[in-house]
């Protein structure tokens, strides 16, 4: 299965570090483009998701909350054969 679930818009992103080349600082371009979150999980992945945490993707935008996330997808969570 596969999902999108949000975009972190060009304006958020940063760089991890700034760039140095013989101890002068490497100027680095704004970014220019998007970067979409997407998820992919198989049957087993997700039912130990629920199985974890039923609100995993709350939790994960509050750790991502330079994101646009997309709520209103429906994730199915198959539930576990006995």
């Amino acid at each position: 299965m596969c999902k999108f679930l949000g975009t972190i818009p060009s304006d958020q992103l940063q760089y991890a570090k700034v760039s140095f080349w013989n101890n002068m600082q490497i100027p680095l371009p704004k970014h220019s483009w998007e970067l979409k979150i997407i998820a992919i999980w198989n049957t087993k992945g997700r039912i130990c998701l629920n199985a974890h945490n039923k609100d995993w993707l709350k939790e994960l935008a509050k750790e991502i909350p330079e994101a646009k996330w997309e709520f209103k997808i429906s994730i199915t969570i198959p539930t576990k054969q006995p």
